[in-house]
C-alpha cells in the first residue's frame, strides 16, 4: 500500500481474508477489513470501501479511524448526510481530534452552509491551532462573502503556521486583487507559480492582474498559457490516478509526461519518462519524448542521445531523426549527420513542410544554396495547400 502497488497489495489483504480462524484476534480482523477499505478507497471503488469500513466498524465500534475513513468516502460520494453522522461519531469517540470538525467543516462549505462551516472550521482550530486548512476554510468563506479583512486575516493565520502554503496565498492574493492592490497580488501570485510551476489558478489571477494594470500583451500571453493549463486539467488528474492504480504500466507514465511536457513542467516530465523507460527500455516513444524534453530545456547533448535511442528502438520514427538533424543543426557539429537524418525524414513522410524547413536549413549551413533553395520551394509548396 505504502509503495502504491494497491492491487498486489489487495491480493495479500485478501490471502490475509483467507486465513482468518479461531484464533484470529477481532483486533486483527478488523484492521484487515479497514485496510482492504483503504485500498478500495485509493482505486476509487467506493462501494467496495463502505462496505470494508462498515465490517471494521462491526467488529470495533468504537474506533474514531475507522468511522473517520468511512466518512470521507461519503464525502467523496457526495452522501453529505451520512457523511456529517460518520463524523459525529468519531467526535464522540475522539473529541480532542481537529480533523473531524474540519471535516464537518467542508461537508457544510460544500453544501452551501457557509455559517455551520465557520461554526466547524473554529471548533478545529479550537483543538489545533496549527491546523492550517481550517483558516483557509475560514478565509474562503469570507473571501465569498465579500468580508475582505477577515478573509485577509484568516490567509494570514495560515501562513504563520505554513509559511508556503497554497491555498493560503492564492487566497492571499484574491484578496488583494479584490482591493484593487496589484502590487501587493503580483508578489504572492509569483510565489504561488514559483513553488507550483503549473498551478492554473495562479495564472488565471495573474492574467486578470494584467488586464487590471492595463498591460494587454502580458495579459494575452499568460491567459494564452492558462488554457493550456484549464484544458489539461482534467487530463492530468485522469492520468494521474491510471498511473497511480497502474504503477507498472510504462505507457501510462510516458502519456502523464506527455502532458507534463505540455504544461512546461521539464524537470517532472523527465521523471515520468525515465519512469517509464525503466519499465520498458525498448519504448522508442518515451526516449523521443526525453529527448523532446531536454531540447525543450536546449539540453542538446542530451536530447542527442535520447533520440538516437528512439531511432535505435524505431527507426521509422520521422519526427525522432527530425529533431535529431535539429539538434546537430543548432550546436552547428555534425552537420553530414544531421543532413543524413533530415533527409531520411523527409523520406519517411514527404508531406511534412516542418520537415523541410530543417532540410533547407541543413543545406544552407553546408553551404548547398540550390539544394537549400529547393527544399524551402517545397516546404512553402507543402504550407499553400495546406491552407487550401
Amino acid at each position: 500500500m505504502d509503495d502504491g502497488r494497491f492491487h498486489k497489495a489487495l491480493n495479500e489483504l485478501n490471502k490475509a481474508i483467507a486465513s482468518i480462524n479461531t484464533h484470529t484476534s477481532p483486533d486483527l480482523i478488523s484492521e484487515i477489513h479497514y485496510n482492504i477499505g483503504s485500498v478500495h478507497f485509493h482505486l476509487e471503488e467506493f462501494e467496495k470501501a463502505i462496505s470494508e469500513y462498515n465490517k471494521a466498524i462491526e467488529i470495533k465500534s468504537d474506533s474514531p479511524i475507522f468511522y473517520n475513513a468511512l466518512g470521507i468516502v461519503y464525502s467523496e460520494t457526495k452522501q453529505y448526510k451520512k457523511a456529517l453522522d460518520t463524523y459525529h461519531k468519531v467526535i464522540k469517540y475522539s473529541p480532542k481530534t481537529a480533523e473531524p470538525y474540519f471535516n464537518i467543516g467542508l461537508v457544510q462549505y460544500n453544501q452551501g452552509n457557509f455559517s455551520s462551516a465557520i461554526d466547524a472550521f473554529r471548533q478545529a482550530i479550537g483543538v489545533d491551532k496549527k491546523w492550517t486548512d481550517a483558516y483557509i476554510g475560514l478565509g474562503d468563506i469570507y473571501l465569498k462573502q465579500g468580508k475582505l479583512s477577515k478573509s485577509e486575516q484568516e490567509y494570514n493565520n495560515a501562513l504563520q503556521v505554513k509559511s508556503d502554503s497554497i491555498g493560503a496565498l492564492i487566497g492571499l492574493g484574491k484578496v488583494y486583487l479584490r482591493q484593487d492592490n496589484t502590487d501587493k497580488a503580483k508578489p504572492i501570485f509569483q510565489q504561488v507559480i514559483k513553488i507550483q510551476k503549473d498551478y492554473t489558478d495562479a495564472h488565471f489571477q495573474i492574467a486578470q492582474l494584467y488586464i487590471k494594470n492595463g498591460e494587454k500583451d502580458k495579459a494575452e500571453k499568460t491567459m494564452e498559457y492558462f488554457k493550456v493549463l484549464r484544458d489539461t486539467d482534467p487530463l492530468l488528474v485522469k492520468a494521474q490516478k491510471w498511473v497511480k492504480i497502474h504503477p507498472d504500466d510504462p505507457k501510462g507514465y510516458n502519456n502523464l509526461g506527455i502532458l507534463l511536457l505540455t504544461r512546461r513542467c521539464y524537470e517532472k516530465a523527465i521523471l515520468n519518462y525515465k519512469k517509464a523507460i525503466t519499465l520498458s527500455p525498448n519504448l522508442a516513444s518515451a526516449h523521443y519524448n526525453l529527448g523532446l524534453a531536454y531540447h525543450k530545456q536546449e539540453k542538446r547533448e542530451l536530447a542527442i542521445n535520447a533520440y538516437l535511442l528512439a531511432i535505435k528502438n524505431d527507426s521509422e520514427l520521422a519526427i525522432a531523426h527530425n529533431n535529431l538533424a535539429v539538434c546537430y543543426s543548432e550546436l552547428n557539429t555534425n552537420l553530414n549527420k544531421a543532413l543524413s537524418h533530415s533527409l531520411i525524414a523527409t523520406k519517411k513522410i514527404p508531406s511534412n513542410p516542418n520537415y523541410w524547413d530543417t532540410l533547407a536549413t541543413i543545406y544552407k549551413q553546408l553551404g548547398s544554396i540550390q539544394e537549400a533553395q529547393q527544399a524551402r520551394e517545397k516546404q512553402i509548396s507543402l504550407l499553400r495547400q495546406s491552407q487550401k
